[in-house]
């Protein structure tokens, strides 16, 4: 009985066990930087561009129980980037090219968008943070002037937080 019962609530084996540590990095985030006024409007929306589901659901589950400050959290998700979805963090999937990272921070260039990838060289194409792993771990890499080109604001403190620090 115990065996039938813990099968049952295993994750499947596709289930990407790094979805819950990105959400809740990607929701850590949240914290450290300032978005402009008319960002601190509405909800607060984190815009996943390509395909994962799990990464999506588990900030879904985030976003039922969490704010921004008073702004409740909206996830929304496209395979390909669209400019013309207003939001605060855009998060790139690794299956999207390098192109996608340079055309959203084109395009989100002063508007107080946060965006995050996990593709080498993401920092320099425009990703204020880049998911890296080292050692198997899950860590991040920061481009401070990437954030300053989209209109955001942190301390140094945050800068200290990444493992590596571009520019």
């Amino acid at each position: 009985m115990f065996c039938f019962i813990s099968l049952r609530f295993q994750q499947p084996s596709s289930y990407n066990t790094n979805a819950k540590f990105k959400a809740v990095f990607i929701y850590g985030f949240t914290r450290y930087f300032e978005w402009p006024d008319k960002k601190k409007e509405g909800n607060f929306v984190i815009y996943v561009v390509g395909k994962n589901d799990d990464l999506i659901s588990e900030l879904k589950g985030l976003a039922s129980t969490k704010k921004v400050g008073n702004q409740d959290i909206e996830v929304k998700n496209t395979l390909n980037y669209e400019s013309g979805i207003a939001s605060s963090i855009i998060y790139i999937t690794p299956d999207r090219d390098i192109k996608t990272v340079t055309d959203a921070a084109q395009k989100n260039k002063n508007k107080g968008a946060l965006i995050v990838a996990e593709a080498g060289g993401a920092c320099k194409s425009g990703a204020s943070i880049n998911f890296i792993y080292i050692d198997s771990k899950l860590k991040f890499e920061y481009s401070k002037n990437a954030a300053v080109k989209a209109g955001l604001k942190t301390n140094e403190g945050f800068k200290a937080m990444a493992t590596v620090n571009i520019d």
